[in-house]
C-alpha cells in the first residue's frame, strides 16, 4: 500500500462513510456479511444491523483501536485456514482490528484487495490523527462538539430543548450548574428566543460553557493594555505574553529538524517578541487578533493546553536524550512478567497479542514460559494452572512486526525453559528462522568482554535470556553419546548458544558472585527473596548490579496478577523489575511514569551514584528519614517542590455505566528513596467533573530528585463504598516544567484521555 496525499485520503474517508460489505469471521467458523461504514463524526466504525437482529450494532471506536493487521497473521485466521474454512488466496482480502488494549479483535474479509486496502489505509490514518488530538483540538472542533448535540437530541428534531440541554450537562459533561447560571447561558445562546438551540447555537453555548475563568484571572495580571477587559474581550500583546513566559514559565522552545529522528532536537529560551509572535500565529484562531500580535483567552488556552507547555518537558517524553552508549547494566529496563497472560495467573488463554500489547506499551523485556507440545511443536503456558496454551511459534511470528515499533533498542526474550532437548532445538530454529540476523547468537567482536554492550550497540537486536543448558556431551554417558552421534545428532546444543548476554543464574550472596559471576550472568529474584537479600546485605545487592543485569519478579502467591511496588528494587539498582501488565493497578502507573522518560524507549539511565557505589557509598536504607547532608559523591540537588492544584477539566466518570456525577479530589504523592515518599490531597468538590476548582497549595521536600516520581491521582469520593480512581498521571521529578501547567491525565492501561488538571509548579532549594 502506497503513501497517499491528503486529497486521496479525504476521498478514502468519504468512501468509508458510504461503506462497503465486509464478511466478519469468528474463531469457530461462524461468519456474517454486513454493510460496514465510518460514522460521519469519524469517531467509530459500525454496520447496518440485520432486521432479524434486535441487538445494537457493535461500534469500533477509533481511539480504542490498537492495531490494524493485513492478511492471515492472526490465530483466528490461522485456525480457519488450517480447518479449510478459508482459501489461502483469500489472504489478500483479509484484515484484522485489535482494540481495547489487544484484548478484543475483529477479523474481516473484503470483496477484493482494493477494498481491503481502502479500509486499512483509512483506519490507520484515523488512528494516527486521533492519537495526535488533545483537549485543545477537540474543544475547537465542530465535529466533536456536535457529538454531544447528537447525543442530547433524543427525538432527532435538530434542536435542543432546555430539558435536553440540561440533561446533556449532567449525563455527558458531568456538570451540575445552578438554575441561574444555566438560564443565563441558555438565553445568551438562544438568539431566536424560541427556547430551543439549533446546532449552530449549541456550538456557541458549548464554547461559552468552556470559557476558562482560571485562565482569565491569570491573563488579567499581565494584560496592562486595558484594565476593564471582560472575559470575552481580554487579550495579551506580544510584550505582555513575553513577560508571562519569562516570569511565570521560564519557557523553552523545542526545535526539531524536519526528520523522523528521535535523537535530534535543540532548546531555546523564549526571549524575543519574534518568538512570541510565532506562538501567537500557531495558537490564536482569530485572524484579526493574530495579525495585530494579540492572543485571546481561547488562544491562551490553546497555548497552555499544547504538549510543549504541559507539565512534562517535551524533549524528555519525545526524544532519546540520555547517553545510550553505557553498558546495559547501567539502565533500568521496562520489563513484563508472564507476558502471555491477559487475566489472572490461574485461568484464561496464553495469547500472542498480550505480547503486542506489552511491546506497544514500551516493554523491552518480556517473558515466555516454554513447554513441550504435541508433534514436536513447543507451546507457551502457565504451568500447573488452567491457562490454555498457545504455540511458541505463533507468538514469535505475530510479535515480529511489532518488536521495534515503540523503540529501536534491544528486545529481551526471557525464556523460562521446561522443554526437552529436541524441542529446545526447535525453539532455536524458530527464533533463527523468524528473527534472522536480528537474533544475537554470538558476542560482539569489537567490545570488551568484561562488560555488557550498550543499548546503542544492540539497536534492532533481540537478546535471549534463560538458563544455559549444558552441551549434550555433558549430559549423556559415552555409550549414549555414541548412539546419538551414530544417528546423526550433533553434540552441540544450539539452544544454549542463544544465551549470549543474559544467562539466568540463581541469586547468590555478593562474595560468591564477585568471584564466580561474569557480566552476562543475570540473577533472578522473587520479590520475597529480594526483600531478604536487601535487608541482609544492601550494598552486596547493589554491587551485583554494577556489571550484571538483575531481574526481580512478583511473588508466586499473587494469583490475582497484582504487583509489588517497584520503587524499592529500583532504589537498589535492580534493572529489570518485572510487572504484571495484565493488571491495571496503581503500581503500574509508577512504571508508566518512570519509563515515559528518555523518549519512552524502554531504557532509562540510572543516576551516577548508583553505578559508582564504591565512591558514593549510596545505600537507600540510610535515608529512611531526611538527611542533614549528602555524601559529596552523591550528586543530587535537594529541592522543595511547591504545587498548587488550581482546577480540573472534563474529568471522566468512574465507568461508562454509572449515572453519578463525580465528587472529585486529587491525591498528590511522591515515590522514591524512603525519605522522599509523601502523600497529600485536596478537598473534594461536589457534583462537578466538568470544571472543578480547588486552588490548594502543597509542598514536598525532595532530597533525591533523580530517583523520585511524582504522581497525581484523581478520585471520586463515595460515602458508601471505596473511592474510585478516575484518572492519573505520573512522571519523574527531573522532567517537570515550572509555572502554570496542564497535567494531561491517563486512564485505564495508561490510555490517553481528554481530561486534565491545571496546576502551578515551582522549585526552591532546601
Amino acid at each position: 500500500m502506497s503513501e497517499l496525499n491528503l486529497e486521496q485520503m479525504n476521498q478514502i474517508l468519504s468512501d468509508l462513510k458510504l461503506g462497503s460489505v465486509l464478511i466478519k469471521r469468528k474463531h469457530d467458523g461462524e461468519k456474517y456479511s454486513r454493510h460496514f461504514y465510518l460514522h460521519k463524526s469519524e469517531q467509530f466504525i459500525t454496520y447496518q444491523q440485520s432486521e432479524k437482529t434486535f441487538a445494537s450494532p457493535t461500534r469500533y471506536y477509533i481511539n480504542k483501536i490498537d492495531e490494524v493487521r493485513v492478511g492471515f497473521n492472526t490465530r483466528t485466521f490461522d485456525r480457519l485456514v488450517r480447518h479449510k474454512l478459508l482459501e489461502q488466496n483469500d489472504d489478500q482480502c483479509a484484515f484484522s482490528i485489535f482494540f481495547n488494549n489487544y484484548r478484543d479483535e475483529g477479523h474481516f474479509l473484503a470483496t477484493d484487495e482494493q477494498t481491503r486496502n481502502m479500509w486499512v489505509e483509512g483506519i490507520r490514518y484515523l488512528m494516527e490523527t486521533h492519537a495526535q488530538k488533545r483537549q485543545r483540538h477537540l474543544i475547537n472542533e465542530t465535529n466533536w462538539i456536535m457529538n454531544y448535540f447528537y447525543l442530547a437530541d433524543k427525538d432527532g428534531s435538530g434542536s435542543l430543548t432546555k430539558n435536553e440541554c440540561r440533561r446533556l450537562l449532567v449525563d455527558s459533561l458531568n456538570a451540575k450548574v445552578s438554575d441561574k447560571v444555566f438560564e443565563a447561558l441558555f438565553k445568551q445562546a438562544d438568539t431566536s428566543g424560541e427556547g430551543l438551540l439549533t446546532a449552530d447555537e449549541f456550538i456557541e453555548f458549548f464554547r461559552t460553557l468552556t470559557r476558562r475563568q482560571d485562565l482569565y484571572k491569570i491573563m488579567k495580571k499581565y494584560a496592562k493594555n486595558n484594565p476593564n477587559h471582560t472575559i470575552d474581550s481580554i487579550y495579551l500583546t506580544t510584550e505582555e505574553l513575553l513577560d508571562f513566559l519569562r516570569i511565570e514559565q521560564n519557557q523553552t522552545i523545542l526545535s526539531t529538524p524536519k526528520t523522523d529522528s528521535k535523537l535530534e532536537f535543540s532548546l531555546h529560551l523564549i526571549d524575543t517578541c519574534e518568538q512570541v509572535q510565532e506562538l501567537i500565529n500557531e495558537f490564536e484562531s482569530n485572524d484579526e487578533l493574530r495579525e495585530k500580535g494579540h492572543l485571546s483567552l481561547i488562544g491562551f488556552r490553546n497555548l497552555l493546553l499544547s504538549d510543549d507547555f504541559a507539565l512534562m518537558k517535551p524533549w524528555c517524553s519525545r526524544f532519546v536524550y540520555q547517553d545510550m552508549t553505557r553498558p546495559l547494566s547501567d539502565y533500568y529496563i521496562k520489563t513484563s512478567h508472564n507476558t502471555y497472560l491477559f487475566n489472572n495467573q490461574i485461568i484464561g488463554d496464553s495469547n500472542p497479542e498480550a505480547y503486542n500489547r506489552a511491546l506497544k506499551a514500551g516493554c523491552r523485556a518480556v517473558e515466555i514460559d516454554c513447554y513441550d507440545g504435541n508433534n514436536g511443536r513447543p507451546i507457551v503456558k502457565h504451568g500447573f494452572t488452567l491457562v490454555k496454551p498457545c504455540l511458541f511459534e505463533s507468538i514469535i511470528r505475530f510479535i515480529e512486526p511489532n518488536l521495534f515499533k515503540a523503540s529501536p533498542y534491544p528486545v529481551i526474550l526471557d525464556l523460562e525453559n521446561h522443554c526437552s532437548i529436541e524441542q529446545q532445538h526447535e525453539i532455536a530454529r524458530i527464533l533463527q528462522r523468524i528473527l534472522g540476523d536480528r537474533l544475537v547468537t554470538e558476542p560482539l567482536l569489537t567490545k570488551d568482554s568484561s562488560v555488557l554492550p550498550s543499548p546503542e550497540d544492540l539497536k534492532y537486536k533481540v537478546l535471549i535470556r534463560g538458563v544455559k543448558i549444558p552441551a549434550l556431551s555433558d549430559l549423556l554417558s559415552p555409550i549414549k553419546m555414541e548412539e546419538e552421534q551414530s544417528l546423526g545428532k550433533t553434540n552441540e546444543n544450539i539452544f544454549a548458544k542463544l544465551f549470549v548476554y543474559f544467562q539466568n543464574v540463581p541469586y547468590r550472596e555478593y562474595e560468591y558472585a564477585k568471584d564466580n559471576h561474569q557480566c552476562f550472568h543475570s540473577a533472578n529474584l522473587a520479590e520475597k527473596h529480594f526483600e531478604r537479600a536487601a535487608k541482609a546485605d544492601p550494598l552486596g545487592v547493589m554491587k551485583q548490579t554494577l556489571k550484571s543485569s538483575l531481574r526481580m519478579y512478583p511473588d508466586g502467591l499473587r494469583q490475582d496478577s497484582s504487583n509489588p511496588d517497584p520503587i524499592t528494587p529500583w532504589n537498589f539498582g535492580i534493572q529489570m523489575v518485572a510487572l504484571n501488565y495484565q493488571n491495571d493497578d496503581a503500581i503500574m502507573s509508577l512504571s508508566y511514569g518512570k519509563f515515559m522518560d528518555n523518549g519512552c524507549c524502554g531504557y532509562v539511565l540510572k543516576p551516577k551514584y548508583l553505578v559508582d557505589i564504591d565512591k558514593s557509598l549510596y545505600n537507600p536504607l540510610n535515608y529512611i528519614i531526611k538527611p542533614m547532608t549528602l555524601s559529596e559523591h552523591i550528586f543530587e540537588c535537594p529541592q522543595r517542590l511547591i504545587i498548587t492544584i488550581i482546577s480540573g477539566q472534563f474529568l471522566p466518570r468512574a465507568n461508562e455505566t454509572t449515572s453519578d456525577i463525580p465528587d472529585p479530589y486529587v491525591v498528590i504523592s511522591t515515590h522514591g528513596i524512603p525519605c522522599d515518599q509523601q502523600t497529600q490531597k485536596t478537598r473534594k468538590i461536589d457534583d462537578n467533573g466538568f470544571d472543578p476548582e480547588w486552588n490548594e497549595t502543597f509542598q514536598f521536600d525532595i532530597y533525591f530528585p533523580q530517583m523520585c516520581l511524582l504522581r497525581f491521582d484523581v478520585y471520586d469520593h463515595d460515602r458508601f463504598s471505596r473511592d474510585d480512581r478516575l484518572a492519573y498521571f505520573c512522571l519523574p521529578i527531573t522532567t517537570i516544567q515550572t509555572g502554570y501547567r496542564h497535567v494531561h491525565l491517563r486512564a485505564k492501561n495508561n490510555n490517553l484521555t481528554y481530561s486534565s488538571l491545571f496546576i502551578h509548579v515551582q522549585f526552591k532549594p532546601i
